[in-house]
């Protein structure tokens, strides 16, 4: 068994990947959970900036998404799956962070990707969670890891919020039946405001209308408590459901 010795709350675990990379990952159970039941699960990728070795990105400030699930009304209605990417990789192996795009069928998923999207799916045997609800959300690197997820594998998830990040515009058609909520702010120096102005248009060009766009006015790149205390974001999140699951 994979999952064992699970308790409410969040479970520091480690996974170890067919391409031998362990993984560890944060797994959220909500109180009197009920494997008979059929919840919404979300996938939680951190940025760059908070990459560790020791499974503590999400007791980070940028985690300030994850406190306001755990503190609201959806705290005992959701599984969160927030893997680990360690300090000497990333989630998604581009040599710059503002480069202006990339493309994942010219890319290979990196190690550490293959392996949170592998343990995702034994998550998803596991659980049974309502497959018509399941959400991304992803910020700065993990923001790149949400775009390039979404370009791989688009048919899996209702949602996906996105902040500070950048993507693959030349995907966007990919992704119309995907609702998306982009957040970034004008004066970001690591991931300049273009990006989310790149994907958004790109996104519209290729016909999609489920596509929310806040920008932070004057705000950089450390909007992860703006972003999560974004009034509706996380009812809207949890609203969106596919309709061909």
């Amino acid at each position: 068994m994979i999952f064992e010795n699970l308790h409410s709350g969040w479970n520091d675990l480690l996974y170890t990947a067919s391409n031998n990379v362990a993984l560890k990952y944060q797994l959220y159970i909500p109180e009197n959970f009920d494997k008979s039941n059929s919840y919404p699960a979300i996938l939680y990728m951190h940025s760059a900036g908070v990459r560790c070795d020791d499974n503590s990105h999400i007791y980070t400030g940028e985690a300030k998404f994850l406190r306001n699930i755990e503190n609201g009304k959806y705290k005992n209605d959701v599984l969160i799956l927030a893997p680990c990417c360690p300090k000497e990789a990333k989630w998604v192996d581009v040599d710059k962070w503002d480069s202006i795009a990339f493309d994942s069928d010219e890319m290979a998923p990196s190690t550490h990707m293959s392996a949170a999207l592998e343990i995702w799916g034994k998550f998803l045997d596991e659980f049974s969670p309502d497959m018509s609800r399941l959400y991304l959300y992803g910020m700065s690197m993990g923001g790149l890891a949400v775009w390039d997820i979404l370009a791989r594998r688009p048919k899996f998830f209702a949602a996906a919020g996105i902040a500070a990040g950048r993507g693959t515009p030349m995907h966007a058609d990919r992704m119309a039946d995907v609702a998306i909520w982009i957040f970034h702010g004008t004066n970001d120096n690591a991931v300049p405001y273009r990006h989310a102005l790149i994907m958004h248009d790109a996104l519209i060009d290729a016909g999609k209308k489920d596509l929310r766009f806040t920008t932070f006015e004057n705000a950089g790149h450390g909007i992860w408590a703006k972003t999560a205390d974004t009034k509706g974001f996380i009812d809207w999140m949890f609203a969106q459901k596919r309709t061909d699951k």
